[in-house]
């Protein structure tokens, strides 16, 4: 299968195509945290510099979230219009399962502001208060944001690592497809956004 997958919900941005069997990938990074506005122009270098054709994709992937609210809305609609146009099915994944996937822990931590937590496992990701913390995590390996991590040195920060989380949407993506006995599920319609909580007015 011909495949883009696109995230721009984290501290960077991630635009991957599989390709002729052949995995093309960019790491979108900026000093001020605005890396998803680049996420449409790198797409389209990446898919010109390589010869991707986009008429020939078969299947588009994106994190719905959580992660930043601006970062989900921008990836989101690029994959929507992309998966629209082209009449391609749309695979929604959430933070917690690309994540847990790529560094193999058993939960996701990341700090959602006022004191409360999305606390993400393979089966289920979810908003908790900062009291409960301590139930949840307890004698569990976390993958966490660098504002949990400093209150958790012995966890693993995504953000100081420079593992290619788009690699990781492909392989995912392209499994949650193939195994799905529902193709209806993977209509640009049916995918949402993952916020979890209402952002702050």
């Amino acid at each position: 299968m011909n495949i883009l997958a696109i995230c721009s919900a984290l501290d960077k941005s991630y635009a991957a195509f599989k390709y002729d069997d052949k995995i093309f990938s960019k790491i979108i990074k900026s000093d001020k945290n605005y890396h998803s506005l680049y996420l449409n122009n790198e797409i389209q270098e990446v898919s010109r510099r390589n010869s991707i054709s986009l008429k020939k994709l078969n299947l588009i992937i994106v994190n719905c979230g959580p992660g930043s609210f601006t970062g989900i809305r921008v990836a989101l609609s690029i994959a929507k219009v992309f998966a629209c146009e082209l009449n391609l099915p749309l695979v929604g994944l959430n933070t917690a399962e690309i994540l847990l996937n790529a560094y193999n822990k058993d939960i996701l931590l990341m700090d959602a502001r006022r004191d409360m937590y999305y606390l993400g496992t393979k089966e289920d990701i979810k908003l908790i208060s900062k009291e409960q913390l301590n139930y949840f995590i307890q004698n569990k390996s976390m993958v966490c944001d660098l504002r949990t991590f400093d209150k958790y040195p012995g966890s693993t920060c995504y953000e100081t690592s420079e593992v290619d989380l788009g690699k990781v949407m492909l392989k995912i993506g392209e499994e949650k497809y193939l195994n799905s006995k529902n193709k209806d599920d993977f209509n640009y319609l049916n995918i949402y956004a993952n916020y979890i909580q209402t952002p702050p007015v």
